[in-house]
C-alpha cells in the first residue's frame, strides 16, 4: 500500500500541474476555465457576442436636381423697340385755362374751344407733350396735321398756351412757342385775327417770323428772315410741312405779301 500512496501522491502532483485540484471530501475535480490563451485549454461555455456596430445603411443613390438654367442654353428673346407714335388728348376749355387770352368781347365763347395735349419732337430729338387751344370745330384738322408733322420728325421747340405769357403774343413768339388760340387783333389793325376764332396756329414763330420790308415780328426773329439758313424747324416754300396742312384744307402764310412764315389757318386768313 505504500507504493500505492506514492502513486496517489504522484497523481495529485501531476494533476496539480495540469490545473486540476482535488477536494478532501469527494475527490471530484471542478474544471476552472483557464486563460483562453493557454494552448490546449477550451472554456466550457462560449460567450454570446453582441455586436454594437451600426447596421449597414441602405444604399442611397443621389440624383442632382435638374436645373434647366444650368444645363440649357436659352437664346435671349429678341427685343423689339417700336417707334414712338403720335398721341393726343382733348378736354373742354374753362375760363381758368384761357384766363389771359379770352375776354367777354371775344368773337366766340370759351366753351366753343377745346384743349388739346399733343406729342411732338422737340429740338433735342425727344418726344414731349404740350397743350394747344383751338376751335372745337377744327380739332380733327389740327390733330391730323400735327400727327403728320410728328410722323416726318418735324421739330418744335416748345408747345405752350399763350396764357403762360400773360396773353402777350410777342412774348410767346420770342420764346418760339407753338400755339393756337389768342383773342387778339391782326397786328396794327382793329380786325380780329383768325387766332381769335381758334382757327389758326403759329409754329416756331421765332425762326419763322412775320416779315415785310422794314418790319419783323418778333423783332428777335430778324436774323431768320434769311430763309436760306434752312434750320431745323423752319418752314419754307415746298416743304412737306406745308403739304401736310394743305391736305387738311389749311393754308400757309409764308406766301402772303407780308410773309407770315409761322402761320397756318383755316380757311386761309
Amino acid at each position: 500500500m505504500k507504493g500505492g500512496c506514492t502513486l496517489l501522491v504522484l497523481a495529485l502532483i501531476v494533476g496539480g500541474c495540469s490545473g486540476v485540484s482535488a477536494t478532501t471530501e469527494d475527490s471530484q475535480s471542478t474544471v476552472t476555465p483557464s486563460s483562453a490563451s493557454e494552448e490546449g485549454s477550451k472554456p466550457t461555455t462560449v460567450p454570446t457576442t453582441t455586436s454594437t456596430a451600426a447596421a449597414p445603411r441602405p444604399t442611397t443613390t443621389t440624383t442632382p436636381p435638374t436645373t434647366l438654367a444650368a444645363t440649357t442654353t436659352t437664346a435671349p428673346a429678341a427685343t423689339t423697340t417700336l417707334p414712338p407714335v403720335f398721341e393726343y388728348e382733348m378736354a373742354p376749355v374753362t375760363a381758368e385755362i384761357v384766363h389771359a387770352t379770352w375776354r367777354e368781347d371775344c368773337p366766340l365763347h370759351f366753351d366753343q374751344l377745346s384743349l388739346l395735349n399733343m406729342t411732338y419732337w422737340d429740338f433735342d430729338g425727344n418726344v414731349t407733350r404740350g397743350p394747344m387751344v383751338v376751335n372745337s370745330a377744327v380739332v380733327s384738322d389740327v390733330v391730323e396735321a400735327f400727327a403728320g408733322l410728328f410722323d416726318i420728325g418735324f421739330p418744335i421747340e416748345r408747345m405752350q398756351l399763350v396764357d403762360d405769357y400773360g396773353g402777350d403774343d410777342k412774348a410767346a413768339m420770342r420764346a418760339n412757342v407753338t400755339a393756337g388760340f389768342n383773342c387778339r387783333f391782326v397786328d396794327g389793325t382793329d380786325r380780329w385775327s383768325n387766332h381769335a376764332f381758334g382757327l389758326a396756329v403759329d409754329i416756331n414763330p421765332l425762326i419763322n417770323p412775320w416779315a415785310r420790308e422794314g418790319n419783323v415780328l418778333p423783332l428777335e426773329g430778324a436774323p431768320y428772315t434769311n430763309r436760306g439758313l434752312d434750320l431745323p424747324g423752319m418752314i419754307n416754300l415746298g416743304d412737306e410741312a406745308i403739304t401736310i396742312f394743305e391736305e387738311v384744307g389749311w393754308s400757309w402764310g409764308g406766301v402772303w405779301q407780308s410773309a407770315d412764315y409761322m402761320h397756318f389757318s383755316s380757311p386761309g386768313n
